[in-house]
């Protein structure tokens, strides 16, 4: 039953279970931005910031509710400024809390990360390594020691040197490409439609404000498709040699095409010049005088030289954009509906459950949209209906070289005689499956060093590998230990002392390391229960069974490295339901 006042709701929260908290409906406790039932509209507003507070919890059932986190005390401690005391809410009925201020992890020019055998990454700085554990100093965790078979891998210079992008922690810079009208007859006719219909039937029909739903929802970390309008990051900036790794997650059959290297800049065609009416040209004949005897004809006009062609013209995609928020753009004319004219110059990659293919998309000197199809080097991949992947694309502009791995492992390969197209640097993804949902997570845009193996080619069983920074030289053997920032790594025909910043990834040997899926694992290394998850921006993630937190510590449990405390000050969000969609009823709506 929904409170007849929101006042007498505001007296009584503090004092009610978390069933008995009614979100929905009219009071201010609804956030329809982000509430999974509720319709986005098709052009959202600049987010502004909410008087409650800016970070967001999102519960179970799906519901929202803004606010401050306030830490966690017997449960989860939720404050609003128009409350005047914390709300407290049971953790199970919490998916995720995300932090609006979270400002991220400084990327120091040395910043670095471990990665766990539990897929916890840690940042910070490798102070030491021996038979025994790795001793890491963190912004995020302070000193912390690790037993060294818990590790997989060391990164003391992660993303190949820089990175350009990691998200989507918010939908800041995203478009969403809709479809323009054009024809002035249609609108004509809407606009007659309209007026025809009494008001109240113009804003509501069925009782129900009659409102577009969005082809994309950003919630949590993650991008959810709702339809086959494309999702765009123009402001991407690829570099000319990087790598493009994300998650996709999706339920039906996958088609999905990738825009890279696209400039959203497409070429209008030429105006027509009207040709003089038959009447009046008929008019002018008869308007000739006759011609007297011996009167010489006039000579006939001298043909102007002909003039160059009028430059073309273009139209920029971010020309479109009213600022930097999550909106959609009229764009997509729906007769010419080619690569080039959604995402203009540049490469569309589409994805398939069995194969890939690469496009090459310009435009010719005429201004006509061209898309060539490119041949490849390829294996077949084999993606179930409703499957995962991580996908990952190494390219280099300068050699016109393209390389596709799907969960490590190489999958195609495409080398461009014709040199890269124009000099884009967006980035798009479509869900063509008009019945499939695509979720994807995890978007990392960063340089590379050029090496083509696949990360699985990486894991060794008996050996440790060392890669070098400079992509090309790497070493197996064991890594005796890493002190006053050099490791020696000793093997059967060399012992090498190699400066930490010299390196860009350590991989341990597999056959020391943890294994999680054996039959003899202690029971000290299971969850006693099922753990929360806190998120850094870029890199980090920690899992943690929480012990009790402030608005800017948490203290918690891990069997991996025992008690600690992180600092909660850059976290990007909290996440309490792992492996589970950030909407519950996402893939269940098919």
């Amino acid at each position: 039953m929904k409170p007849p006042c929101y006042l007498i709701v505001l007296a009584f929260l503090p004092s009610f279970s978390f069933c008995e908290i009614v979100v929905k409906g009219d009071g201010i406790l609804q956030d329809t931005s982000l509430t999974k039932n509720e319709a986005t509209p098709t052009k959202p507003q600049a987010s502004k910031p909410d008087p409650a507070g800016d970070d967001l919890i999102l519960f179970d059932n799906g519901d929202v509710m803004h606010g401050t986190f306030g830490g966690i005390q017997g449960g989860l401690l939720w404050e609003r400024k128009d409350i005047d005391r914390p709300i407290k809410f049971s953790i199970p009925a919490i998916r995720q809390v995300v932090f609006k201020g979270s400002s991220g992890v400084v990327m120091e020019k040395e910043t670095s990360f471990i990665t766990l055998v539990s897929g916890d990454r840690i940042p910070g700085k490798i102070v030491s390594l021996d038979d025994k554990s790795l001793v890491v100093k963190s912004s995020v965790v302070g000193d912390l020691k690790i037993p060294r078979e818990h590790i997989k891998s060391l990164s003391p210079n992660p993303f190949d040197g820089e990175l350009f992008y990691s998200g989507p922690y918010n939908s800041n810079g995203w478009m969403i490409l809709d479809y323009r009208k054009t024809k002035e007859k249609d609108k004509a006719k809407e606009i007659a439609g309209e007026e025809k219909k009494p008001k109240k039937e113009v804003i509501q029909e069925n009782g129900k404000v009659k409102e577009e739903s969005s082809a994309w929802i950003h919630s949590g970390a993650s991008f959810y498709s709702l339809d086959n309008r494309a999702l765009v990051y123009p402001d991407a900036n690829m570099p000319d040699i990087g790598r493009l790794k994300f998650k996709a997650k999706w339920k039906g059959r996958l088609n999905l095409t990738l825009a890279l290297h696209s400039d959203f800049t497409r070429v209008l065609p030429a105006e027509k010049k009207e040709e003089p009416k038959a009447e009046e040209a008929e008019e002018i004949e008869d308007g000739e005088k006759p011609k007297a005897e011996g009167e010489q004809k006039p000579r006939k006009k001298e043909q102007p030289e002909k003039q160059d062609p009028a430059p073309l013209q273009k139209e920029r995609l971010v020309d479109f954009r009213k600022n930097n928020a999550f909106q959609n753009i009229a764009w997509i004319n729906p007769s010419k509906r080619t690569h080039a004219d959604m995402f203009g110059t540049g490469y569309t990659m589409t994805l398939y459950s069995s194969y890939p293919n690469l496009s090459r998309n310009y435009f010719s000197e005429t201004g006509v949209a061209r898309t060539q199809r490119m041949a490849s080097v390829r294996s077949n991949i084999s993606l179930s209906e409703g499957g995962d992947a991580e996908i990952e694309i190494r390219y280099n502009r300068k050699e016109s070289l393209m390389i596709l791995f799907i969960n490590g492992t190489y999958a195609a390969q495409w080398n461009d005689l014709g040199g890269f197209p124009g000099d884009g640097t967006g980035f798009g993804i479509v869900n063509n499956t008009s019945n499939a949902r695509v979720r994807i997570s995890e978007v990392m845009i960063t340089s590379w060093n050029g090496m083509t193996d696949s990360a699985n080619s990486m894991i060794h069983p008996d050996r440790d590998l060392v890669l070098l920074g400079n992509g090309t030289d790497r070493f197996s053997g064991q890594v005796i230990e890493i002190k006053d920032g050099v490791a020696l790594l000793k093997s059967a025909y060399m012992n090498a002392e190699i400066p930490v910043k010299d390196l860009s990834k350590i991989v341990l040997k597999k056959s020391t390391s943890t294994d999680l899926d054996s039959d003899d694992l202690s029971e000290d290394l299971t969850w006693a229960k099922e753990p929360m998850t806190i998120i850094y921006k870029p890199f980090g993630k920690i899992r943690l069974n929480p012990i009790s937190a402030e608005r800017n510590l948490l203290s918690g449990n891990s069997p991996f490295f025992g008690e600690i405390t992180v600092d909660l000050s850059s976290a990007a969000m909290l996440r309490f339901t792992e492996g589970s969609p950030d909407l519950s009823d996402w893939f269940d709506d098919l």
